[in-house]
């Protein structure tokens, strides 16, 4: 391929592929896509910290090029800049490719396929075009440096079975044994290895992971505001979000964005990692042990984070491609899938969330609204660990592609189709800006991509005799993985069930290995804000009795709404795909189990309200102690009479563990309390049409 600047040169559109393979990949698939021999994605901690020499000259190269990349100036295409402004800001096209289909007149150019079929599918060649932008950079970085023919071998090698890592956020990180940001993004330097360091312990490397700031200069060398390009470069200024200052930023926050005043502090760009960790680490404190008990610091305590990924793959949570890929609300899951509330869009869209920063007197950040995400540079390993987790639900549900909920009155005629174009990603290079573009389909099998997982390589058992795939095997290995990898809802249970020491006298329903589950389902408008991002958090209230938790309240799950791009109008102006969704009143859906919340407080001898897990203990206590807030990015607290499409219900279901106690558990019989939520803003009401106590029997899975 030829380098990045030569390839400026040309009019023509720009061909996303994968980086070229070595000559020692095979292509064995039968069903699930397997190639033996195919470089793999990996986590980036383990990159990182890698003492391999390849996986060390990896990590130079992606370091080096990572920089390079971010520094080439905003007009140029394929630049870090634009490639970064496709997600949102400043609403130019790209690459010759038309806007969505059916933009009113005048409608800001926005690629958005959020609350969409094709959210996962979509980022996939996104994330493609990235990784391949930052393979060329490297290559050209090694064509640069004076190595012997040997040396370059070795580097060349080390670039073509590079593939871009991932930020497992679902995981504790190894440095601080915390849910947090990877330990890279904490350093505003790191160590990398090219061939003048001086000896094998490397040298100190200013780290582009750190942030992003304008490329852009001004008179005294420093970057300017987004807002603010240089002369003849204004089609690039990136605009407000509303209140939110993003022209001004001329650097990417994390936490670091504050009010002042009638002013702002931070807009330079501040990493206010600790802020970032404390927010994703106190989102994750589930710990069945007080801090005296000797097995308090050994426990894997189950995060929301890590339950909801390891409830996404519980069998039959989520039965259909439709409600896996996307927050996008259906008719049939009021009747049909209680469960199936849990997307991958939604646990993205909250990841976003506790990273960035929403309040402007904690701090704001720019991962938080979807017009300015991309700019950061975490954005990038947070969507390619989206992808990993798309692979995966593949890779168990391979049939399952593109499939819905019934017909019995949901919306599956006004979705996209895998054959829709994905604009703006073209497939050829120099090709029809208008007609050569990615779909789904094309993007459905992640090794015709030239890459893989690392945890998606078979265990030597799963492979026949033949060198193919054992399929049933690999899918229970893959099963077994993600039950261990990410403690749940079972974990902790049985945790307590199991310990005689923690054990309180009829702390359960009953003496067996199922239990009561508790979670709340969400129906909302993403646009009720004219598509301004914004959170329901839920919370308990505090011990009455002056124990410790009687000086705050207990936050214990949030749905963000993430968006930021306003919906077009007829007038014109804002996003086209936002502007259908709300002229069509199309709402979205989101989860948050609450089984272990609720038993953490039970389990604590200073908090009051709730000593058991009785099925009348939990519905009374909730009823009493359970409420939401509505509150904007930015921070400020909306009222409820703003949200009048929203719902809000509690569910009682039975977990279960699977036959084989390594799988991950089994959900079912989930029913609406309507006592708990009757009265309450936005709660669901007894006398509800579809799901009040009157209502006809839902159709929910039973044992």
């Amino acid at each position: 391929m030829a380098s990045t600047g030569t390839k400026e040169l040309s009019d023509g559109t720009y061909g996303i592929s994968g980086i070229p393979l070595l000559p020692n990949v095979e292509f064995k698939t039968k069903t699930i896509p397997y190639a033996p021999g195919m470089p793999v994605r990996q986590r980036l901690s383990d990159l990182a910290a890698a003492n391999n020499p390849m996986l060390k000259m990896q990590w130079t190269l992606f370091i080096l090029a990572l920089e390079k990349f971010k520094a080439l100036p905003v007009e140029q295409k394929l630049s870090y800049f634009q490639i970064a402004g496709i997600h949102g800001y400043p609403a130019t096209s790209w690459d010759g490719a038309d806007p969505p289909a059916d933009l009113p007149k005048d409608a800001d150019p926005f690629y958005c396929a959020h609350n969409s079929l094709t959210f996962p599918t979509w980022h996939r060649p996104y994330m493609l075009v990235f990784e391949k932008l930052l393979w060329s950079h490297m290559k050209d970085i090694i064509k640069s440096w004076d190595i012997t023919d040997s040396e370059r071998t070795e580097w060349n090698e080390a670039a073509d079975t590079w593939r871009l890592p991932y930020w497992d956020w679902a995981r504790k990180q190894t440095y601080n044994n915390l849910f947090s940001l990877p330990e890279s993004f904490t350093k505003n330097s790191v160590t990398i290895y090219p061939p003048n360091a001086k000896d094998s312990t490397g040298q100190d490397y200013l780290n582009p992971l750190w942030g992003f700031e304008n490329p852009e200069k001004g008179p005294d060398g420093k970057p300017l505001a987004m807002g603010n390009m240089p002369a003849g470069k204004e089609q690039w200024n990136i605009k407000d979000d509303d209140s939110l200052p993003w022209s001004q930023c001329s650097g990417v926050s994390r936490y670091g964005i504050k009010q002042e005043g009638n002013g702002y502090v931070g807009l330079e760009g501040i990493n206010d990692f600790e802020a970032a960790n404390a927010s994703i680490s106190s989102a994750n404190l589930y710990n069945p042990y007080p801090a005296d008990h000797p097995d308090h610091d050994s426990w894997v305590a189950p995060g929301n984070l890590a339950d909801a990924v390891n409830r996404m793959f519980s069998l039959d949570y989520n039965r259909t491609w439709a409600t896996f890929a996307s927050t996008k609300w259906w008719n049939e899951s009021e009747h049909e899938i209680s469960t199936g509330y849990m997307s991958l869009e939604y646990i993205h869209n909250n990841v976003h969330n506790l990273s960035g920063g929403t309040s402007l007197e904690t701090g704001l950040g720019h991962m938080s609204d979807v017009p300015v995400a991309a700019f950061d540079p975490l954005f990038w390993l947070h969507h390619c660990n989206v992808d990993r987790l798309l692979s995966m639900w593949q890779a168990l549900h391979w049939d399952a592609w593109w499939t819905a909920p019934s017909s019995s009155g949901g919306n599956a005629t006004d979705d996209p189709r895998p054959e829709d174009p994905l604009q703006p990603f073209h497939n050829k290079d120099n090709g029809d800006p208008k007609v050569d573009l990615w779909t789904s389909e094309q993007a459905r099998d992640w090794t015709k991509l030239n890459y893989q997982y690392d945890n998606l390589v078979p265990n030597d058992g799963a492979i026949n005799e033949d060198g193919t795939l054992n399929e049933e095997k690999y899918k229970r290995d893959l099963l077994t993985y993600i039950e261990t990898t990410y403690p749940s809802t079972k974990t902790y249970v049985q945790g307590i069930q199991f310990d005689n020491r923690l054990r309180h006298r009829n702390f359960f329903e009953k003496d067996q290995d199922s239990w009561d589950d508790y979670i709340i389902n969400v129906v909302y408008d993403r646009y009720a804000l004219n598509g301004r991002s914004y959170a329901i958090q839920f919370w308990l209230k505090g011990s009455a009795s002056g124990g410790s938790n009687s000086a705050s309240e207990n936050m214990i799950g949030q749905v963000y709404a993430f968006a930021g791009l306003p919906p077009s109008t007829a007038e014109g102006g804002g996003c086209a795909n936002c502007g259908s969704q709300r002229d069509n009143n199309v709402l979205s859906r989101a989860q948050v189990p609450i089984t272990v919340p609720i038993m953490v407080l039970a389990n604590d001898d200073t908090y009051t309200p709730i000593r058991s897990m009785r099925s009348k203990h939990v519905e009374d206590y909730l009823k009493d102690n359970l409420y939401w807030k509505f509150v904007q990015l930015g921070g400020a607290e909306k009222s409820a009479s703003d949200f009048p499409n929203t719902k809000i219900s509690i569910w009682r279901g039975i977990g279960k563990p699977q036959d084989n106690k390594t799988l991950p558990a089994a959900f079912s019989s989930y029913r609406p309390l309507h006592d708990v939520t009757n009265g309450k803003d936005c709660g669901l009401k007894r006398d509800d049409a579809k799901l009040g106590v009157h209502a006809p029997n839902q159709r929910f899975r039973h044992f």
